[in-house]
């Protein structure tokens, strides 16, 4: 059975779109001001921003969801607030990732080749925490690693594409850890799903209190290092993600709740982030 444009569409949950795209954002302007790059560098980062908007979102959920249908029918976060692609259309969605990722294969020809590696890296982690043989989300702490990669690895994608080798690893460090802490967070409302299923997770091997006093630790670490880059607005970033944790950790029965405003927070201390360094590579 075919796939309408408006199934694809959501799948590729919108609302997540800037967990890469927007990392791939804050990678290219963390190199220096955007507007002083070359006409073919300019092209590419243009041409990234494209990909990790609609194709790459496809690739990482259209995997997830074809994988994780037997989980999916036993989980109410799903069923509520998603939606579950019927096996009827798993062959179908492969033919429409193929599609859309397959002309990209020319931003990796005409890349540089750091940029190739953590492009790979983000391919590999993006389908193979969900897909087997590795199926990394079901072999915890496999699971938060590769998904933290996935998140963290278009930064540096948007980093090396500018032409720039001088990377700060430890920034790179504190920005996984931080995607420690929203896997983990993400996959609390997924615990009796996943056991139902037989799914192991960090968060079902940790329990719901444990999981979230990990993240808490998570928040704190990636916003002690986010302040030795970034300075008080690490810290602001931080008393959001640690009050939101906290809330959660006392009022567990408002924890799908809370949830739901997760994108949101992330999208909006994503953007300041990026205008932030934007400001002082371009004015300052």
């Amino acid at each position: 059975m075919k796939l309408s444009l408006k199934e694809v569409f959501y799948l590729s949950r919108p609302r997540f779109w800037m967990y890469v795209l927007g990392t791939f954002l804050v990678g290219m302007i963390a190199a220096g001001n955007p507007f002083e790059h070359g006409p073919l560098t300019t092209i590419l980062l243009l041409s990234f921003s494209v990909f990790f908007s609609l194709p790459a979102n496809v690739l990482i959920y259209g995997v997830n969801d074809i994988y994780d249908y037997q989980t999916d029918i036993h989980n109410e976060k799903k069923l509520a607030y998603e939606s579950i692609l019927q096996p009827n259309k798993h062959r179908n969605l492969w033919v429409i990732t193929s599609l859309l990722i397959l002309p990209f294969l020319l931003l990796f020809i005409w890349s540089n080749t750091p940029t190739k590696i953590a492009l790979m890296v983000f391919l590999f982690t993006g389908i193979f925490y969900s897909a087997t043989p590795i199926r990394a989300k079901s072999k915890p702490p496999l699971d938060v690693l590769f998904s933290s990669i996935i998140y963290v690895s278009p930064a540096v994608v948007g980093y090396f594409v500018t032409g720039q080798t001088n990377i700060e690893w430890l920034a790179v460090v504190g920005g996984l850890i931080w995607a420690f802490a929203m896997q983990t967070y993400s996959a609390v409302p997924d615990i009796d799903a996943d056991q139902k299923a037989g799914v192991h997770t960090l968060a079902t091997l940790f329990g719901e209190k444990k999981a979230l006093w990990f993240c808490l630790v998570c928040y704190l670490l990636s916003a002690s290092i986010g302040f030795y880059y970034l300075g008080p607005i690490a810290v602001v970033f931080g008393v959001v993600y640690l009050a939101m944790v906290l809330l959660s950790i006392y009022n567990t029965n408002k924890l799908f709740k809370y949830y739901t405003y997760f994108p949101l927070i992330n999208v909006i201390t994503g953007a300041l982030l990026f205008f932030n360094l934007f400001y002082q590579e371009v004015f300052v």
